[in-house]
């Protein structure tokens, strides 16, 4: 036993401030000999119980003088992968996420193909919703949240500049926004049109700039040579 704790100690204490599931450890013991071995670190206050089976050896911050700690979506993420879910975040979750609130929310929504869960994470609520996989799984994980943030805007009050924003954080997303989405309600994929449109009208202008400025440096050059 004490072998798996100080293994598990070294483990976490070359990666501060990343979260473990009592998962990541089966391949030292047994599930029970796992548990133990947190639970006892853990009461040693060696490491930190985030919530049920989350673990973190936490960083010190020497500009803050405190331990830093995940935000609520890292843990979100990490509780997706302890239970093998794909997940992405709804409503306010996904306005935040894409850049479209600043606003914190108190509770943090996610769409899961798991089961309903609740998790109370430093006085945040993680709420996971049960959706059929396809609704999720269907498309890359950067456009499903693009997707939830359409829907939580609503049909109607999607303005111009949430069009501009959406069309920053949609970069990388590896699907075409008006060819890949055909099975999507018609009112979301003329939403993604737009998004799409305006992706490439950013593009474009900074292209522009970029072959502006290159004029203006050559211009400037074939005067410093004139000067000569």
């Amino acid at each position: 036993m004490d072998s798996i704790i100080n293994q598990i100690e070294n483990i976490m204490s070359e990666n501060q401030g990343k979260i473990f599931s009592i998962n990541d450890f089966y391949n030292l013991g047994t599930k029970n000999t796992i548990k133990s071995a947190l639970y006892r670190l853990n009461e040693k206050n060696h490491i930190t119980r985030l919530l049920d089976g989350l673990y973190i050896k936490p960083k010190y911050s020497k500009v803050l003088k405190e331990y830093s700690y995940p935000d609520a979506n890292e843990v979100a993420e990490k509780i997706a992968d302890k239970f093998s879910w794909t997940i992405a975040p709804t409503g306010d979750t996904a306005l935040n996420y894409t850049g479209l609130s600043t606003q914190v929310p108190n509770e943090y929504k996610y769409i899961s193909d798991g089961a309903y869960r609740e998790y109370l994470y430093r006085d945040k609520k993680l709420v996971f919703k049960h959706t059929t996989n396809r609704n999720i799984s269907a498309y890359s994980k950067k456009l499903s949240i693009i997707i939830q943030a359409i829907k939580a805007l609503g049909k109607d009050n999607i303005s111009e500049e949430n069009i501009k924003k959406l069309a920053i954080y949609s970069k990388g997303v590896k699907e075409d926004l008006k060819k890949d989405t055909l099975k999507l309600p018609f009112w979301i994929r003329e939403v993604l049109e737009k998004i799409e449109d305006n992706k490439w009208i950013q593009m474009s202008s900074k292209k522009a700039w970029h072959f502006f400025w290159i004029n203006v440096e050559l211009l400037c050059y074939e005067r410093d040579r004139r000067i000569c």
